[in-house]
């Protein structure tokens, strides 16, 4: 008996084994096989803006303001001297505030980019149908195989058991 059970299990074993060999099959069509990819395009463009206004400062009035009554007081006798240096430091503080906030047309270059979306549609192999034995299968191949050309497929035969 325990004979018996031992050629039993040496016999399924080699049942459930598969069988591996090389054989040929016929090529039946071979179609392009795509996939979209995006190679976006940038565009730049120069311009010229104006620049932003400088912040307003009072150094200047103060500075301009102190030397022109300075050179002013320097200027007539007695109590001129005193509305000499009031003048002077009034046209100081102004030309002083208009030297140091000076609306100058300033202009920056600045240049602005865009991009956009560039889709193409680019071969990446091939789908390959396969005829062996009566049966038809799909494959992705990088090779561009001819319809009827003849190539070698590894065959993986297994045993159907009844359930």
């Amino acid at each position: 008996m325990k004979k018996l059970s031992i050629a039993l299990m040496f016999l399924a074993s080699s049942f459930a084994n598969a069988a591996e060999f090389s054989d040929m099959a016929t090529v039946k069509r071979v179609t392009p096989r795509y996939i979209e990819i995006n190679r976006p395009i940038s565009s730049c463009q120069n311009s010229t803006e104006a620049a932003p206004p400088k912040e307003k400062g009072i150094a200047g009035a103060i500075i301009g303001g102190v030397a022109g009554g300075l050179l002013g007081s320097r200027v007539g006798k007695g109590s001129g001297k005193v509305a000499a240096g009031a003048v002077g430091a009034a046209v100081g503080a102004v030309v002083g505030d208009r030297v140091q906030n000076a609306d100058a047309n300033d202009t920056n270059n600045v240049e602005r980019c865009t991009q956009r979306d560039n889709y193409q549609r680019v071969q990446e192999g091939y789908i390959t149908t396969f005829s062996y034995n009566g049966h038809e299968f799909e494959e992705e191949t990088q090779t561009k195989y001819r319809i009827g050309q003849k190539v070698s497929v590894q065959v993986n035969a297994v045993i159907d058991q009844p359930n």
